[in-house]
């Protein structure tokens, strides 16, 4: 034993016997000179080793953690560590209480709390793990008094309400939760503290950031015992993933359900070959309600709509089919079935799809009623193809013939002008006259050509109105009557007073074209144009006693380009255009067109049209007569065209008019400006320079005009919006070219 343990040693007064005497771990000790006394039960703690006793020393002595309560000398207490021992000894922790005794000795009692520091630090382990496995769950835990003071929440918990553990924990539930979530989970709370009972429910609940999220909550009670608080203890689960797939689930069914009921093909369902269900569209493919269809046996479903039974293979748990019943079937449209087998668990179901493909056949019938036509069109297209290649050769040596007429007269002109001596003017007048053929000769294929593109096109507009029939034959006999002279015909036409409802251009076009027919496919004989009541119509008649047409081409005569076999080559025009014209202007009109013909007798074309109710006409002087109020009129002429303007001048001066000519927009202006009283008439070309259309520039001159000014704008533009324009502001409208007699008409007319 070590010298500073032994009780003998220092002369010590305390007799070892008395500190035996004291129960428990005791010792004497005096800190100066150090003298340390422990009795049995001290000293078998503390071992044979002195290091337990020089730790006494450390701690009591000057310097030491206790030392400064020693030197108060008033009783006190403290806890002193032991550490580990060489002999096995464990470290140990005491509690200490001191007394003083009097000649500096002390009285220290000993109380061992190792096995208790060791069991609550083991507890706190034991706390910490649990909590750490807490925080880990993506389940809301928490702990909540029945004052509704929260006592634990996990990290989950706290992260939805956007807090803490450490912030939540303490504060009260309102405070944690917020007041909508605290309003709806209360009466829950209030139930379970109750009746003491679990209690589950599943509520949406609002988190920290705002989402609207639902939550399955466990509410269990934790009776206190006496004396104790009630507390709950909560498991909030997040079921926000599987409400919206349950959600989606139900409008999936539902969708599901509607197709079902609204599908347009027929639906059977069925199990082991019974019918479990059916839509709509099978009750009616069946015939059978579909409380009578369900129960029923597939095989019998679909015998009543005429599947042999051979096809589903005797009835079996196992249908597999695709089948098409045609047309006719049980009275029964043509249907497309498909039968298809699955499990449902151990279970075979079936699905029969049975869908009306009527469509299919009538789509087929239109396809091939389309083949047909498009190769009815196809071969039409041919042809009119074949027959513009004939025509465009026609028409080239048409043009070609009277230009190069024209040109020889022109030829002949210029040579007899400069003979030596003045000719008289006889000689003259056959070559002016046959020039004036050439002329009228172009005009009529150009007029051919213009009629045929418009009407292709439907650009000119129909104006219906009132016509008289017999100023259309007037001009009409004026138009041909050399025509069918110089081929030694007779042409006539028959008075008549009648008035049609038509457009009398579109009118003129169709007579026009019958009676140039007439004279180019009739030899000799003659052409006689009239017309007569036919019920509530007239119609309108041309005959002629040419060659006539073959029953088998009346049809086709009225094809663009198509030409009788037997059509004259040498002595007049076919280019195959003219009763297509007659056709689609007829068609425009809304008149009927009929034709008669016998072969080498001749032939009938007619017209029906409405009558109508005469209307006053004031009298037009006849165009080769000068008109009083047609002459000595002052005319503004404006053409960007030298030679155009350079003719059209002379020949209104030769007619008695005063011409101010005008080459473009601006000198018409000026020369208006300048002299506006002397101005009564304007001529105005259409297409002028870029910056100032004719349209423009007559609106213009009229508005500079004091008063009334009779216009005629000259265009080659054919179109329905250029017509429009002129019947809009009130000009007369001409088309190149232009005709001497058509101005001639417009002077009268202006007056």
């Amino acid at each position: 034993m070590p010298s500073d343990l032994h009780p003998m040693n220092h002369g010590a007064t305390v007799s070892p016997d008395w500190i035996e005497q004291i129960e428990g771990l005791a010792a004497v000790l005096r800190p100066s000179p150090w003298r340390f006394t422990p009795n049995a039960a001290l000293q078998g703690l503390l071992g044979a080793e002195g290091h337990a006793a020089a730790a006494w020393r450390r701690a009591l002595t000057a310097g030491g953690e206790l030392s400064a309560p020693l030197r108060r000398g008033q009783p006190f207490h403290g806890r002193l560590r032991l550490e580990p021992a060489a002999d096995g000894h464990g470290a140990r922790l005491l509690h200490l209480d001191l007394a003083p005794l009097g000649n500096g000795d002390w009285l220290c009692t000993a109380v061992d709390l190792t096995d208790v520091e060791e069991r609550r630090g083991r507890r706190a382990l034991t706390l910490r793990h649990l909590r750490h496995t807490l925080d880990q769950l993506q389940e809301l835990m928490s702990m909540v008094t029945e004052g509704e003071t929260m006592l634990f929440t996990n990290v989950s918990f706290a992260r939805f309400y956007s807090t803490t553990p450490d912030q939540a924990e303490g504060r009260s539930v309102l405070a944690v939760m917020g007041e909508e979530n605290h309003a709806m989970t209360a009466p829950f709370r209030a139930k379970l503290f109750r009746t003491l009972r679990p209690v589950r429910y599943e509520r949406p609940l609002v988190s920290g950031e705002g989402e609207d999220r639902v939550m399955d909550v466990l509410l269990w009670p934790i009776p206190g015992g006496p004396g104790q608080v009630n507390r709950m203890a909560t498991l909030t689960r997040d079921v926000t993933l599987r409400h919206r797939g349950m959600q989606a689930l139900r409008q999936t069914l539902e969708r599901l359900n509607a197709l079902f009921e609204a599908g347009i093909e027929g639906i059977l369902l069925c199990d082991r070959g019974v019918i479990t269900d059916a839509n709509p569209i099978a009750s009616r493919h069946t015939g059978l309600e579909r409380q009578q269809l369900v129960g029923l046996s597939l095989a019998q479903a679909l015998d009543r709509l005429g599947v042999p039974p051979e096809a589903w293979a005797g009835g079996g748990p196992s249908i597999d089919l695709s089948l098409s019943l045609l047309p006719g079937a049980h009275d029964k449209p043509p249907m497309q079935i498909q039968a298809i087998t699955f499990m449902d668990g151990d279970s075979p179901c079936q699905a029969v799809l049975i869908q009306d493909v009527s469509y299919r056949y009538q789509a087929q019938r239109r396809i091939d009623r389309l083949l047909v036509d498009l190769r009815w069109q196809t071969e039409r297209a041919e042809a009119a193809d074949r027959g513009k290649s004939v025509f465009l050769a026609s028409a080239s040596h048409d043009l070609r013939q009277p230009i190069h007429a024209l040109g020889l007269f022109l030829t002949t002109i210029r040579s007899l002008s400069h003979a030596s001596s003045p000719l008289p003017s006889k000689p003259f007048v056959p070559i002016v006259q046959r020039m004036r053929a050439s002329l009228d000769s172009l005009m009529e294929l150009l007029n051919m050509l213009l009629g045929a593109s418009l009407h292709g096109t439907g650009q000119k507009p129909i104006h219906p109105r009132p016509t008289p029939l017999q100023a259309t034959f007037d001009d009409l006999m004026s138009e041909f009557a050399a025509m069918a002279a110089r081929k030694g015909l007779s042409l006539h036409a028959v008075p008549s007073r009648a008035w049609v409802l038509a457009d009398p251009t579109v009118l003129r076009r169709i007579l026009a074209n019958l009676v140039s027919n007439a004279v180019r496919y009739t030899q000799q004989g003659r052409i006689v144009l009239g017309a007569r009541q036919r019920g509530t119509s007239v119609e309108v008649q041309v005959w002629d006693t040419g060659i006539g047409i073959p029953p088998e081409k009346i049809d086709a005569i009225f094809q663009a380009f198509f030409r009788v076999d037997t059509a004259p080559t040498r002595d007049g025009r076919s280019e195959g255009l003219g009763l297509s014209i007659v056709r689609r202007a007829a068609a425009q009109l809304g008149a009927r067109l009929d034709v008669r013909s016998m072969p080498g007798k001749g032939s009938m074309f007619s017209v029906r049209l409405p009558p109508c109710e005469p209307q006053r006409q004031e009298h037009a002087p006849a165009p080769d007569e000068p008109s009083p109020a047609g002459a000595g009129r002052h005319i503004l002429l404006i053409d960007d065209d030298e030679q155009v303007l350079l003719a059209t001048t002379h020949l209104l001066t030769s007619w008695g008019h005063q011409v101010l000519s005008a080459a473009n927009a601006g000198e018409a202006m000026r020369l208006c400006e300048a002299q506006p009283a002397r101005i009564d008439t304007v001529i105005c070309d259409y297409m002028l320079d870029p910056s100032m259309d004719g349209l423009e520039l007559l609106l213009g001159l009229r508005a500079r005009h004091l008063g009334p000014l009779p216009v005629c704008m000259v265009t080659g533009d054919m179109s329905a919006e250029r017509i429009e324009q002129a019947n809009r502001h009130g000009f007369t409208l001409l088309h190149k070219p232009v005709s001497a007699e058509a101005l001639r008409r417009f002077l009268c007319a202006a007056g």
